[in-house]
């Protein structure tokens, strides 16, 4: 089971930021699950069961075959954004913008099914962070930059804090799985964790290839990049 991964993907987070400014200060709802936070966690929904932009609820598609998500009217007014979910070429269900104010903490739990193997995907694109929010997949830091994209396995332990001075937005986007997901993943050469064993995907790579990954996971320089840099320098290439 995949716990996460990174894709290679950068996208334009200082287009975003503009785009998400724009938007009105009431379109941000506080989060349902009140029992999961403290402090202030809101959302704007740019696609939600409906098209319905008051509607701040994610439901999976397992649960009910039923909904149909639709664009709300205020994706209309992020053309970047929509431009960004024009990159995932698959059938998207819930798509929001998450805030976490600076100072609030999500408590750690786990969100039932939201996972590739189960046939949904859930992508994080950060549009506005800062060096002291500390988002933990089973105790382990996701270190998370402005315009990246990580798929993360939800279904797992999780827990986020922010530390810093600033707000926290992330762009999230919910995917079902399908071919144009399963070869991304299949393909993709940025960092990776499966929860039976740490792993980078082509394996298979040039000489130079795998020098490269060296020097990108000891940039990284988390616990997780920095074993599997040695690992592979370990493989005498």
């Amino acid at each position: 089971m995949i716990q996460y991964l990174q894709l290679k993907k950068q996208f334009d987070s200082v287009a975003m930021q503009e785009e998400v400014s724009r938007l009105a200060a009431n379109w941000w709802k506080e989060h349902y699950n009140k029992a999961h936070y403290q402090g202030s966690w809101s959302v704007i929904p740019l696609r939600a069961a409906g098209g319905d932009p008051g509607n701040i609820y994610s439901i999976h598609i397992s649960a009910n075959q039923t909904l149909r998500y639709e664009d709300t009217p205020l994706l209309k007014d992020c053309p970047i954004i929509q431009s960004a979910l024009d990159f995932f070429e698959c059938e998207k269900t819930s798509v929001r913008l998450m805030k976490l104010n600076a100072g609030a903490v999500i408590k750690e739990h786990t969100d039932q099914d939201m996972h590739f193997e189960e046939g949904e995907a859930r992508f994080h694109i950060p549009v506005i962070t800062n060096d002291l929010v500390d988002f933990f997949i089973e105790e382990e830091k996701i270190p998370m930059k402005e315009g990246e994209c990580w798929y993360l396995n939800l279904s797992m332990r999780h827990r986020v804090t922010n530390s810093g001075a600033t707000d926290r937005i992330h762009l999230v986007i919910d995917c079902i799985v399908n071919d144009w997901i399963k070869h991304l993943f299949e393909t993709a050469t940025a960092l990776r964790k499966d929860t039976d064993r740490d792993r980078i995907e082509g394996r298979q790579m040039s000489l130079d290839e795998k020098k490269k990954m060296i020097v990108q996971l000891r940039e990284l320089n988390t616990p997780v990049a920095n074993e599997l840099a040695d690992k592979m320098e370990a493989e005498n290439i």
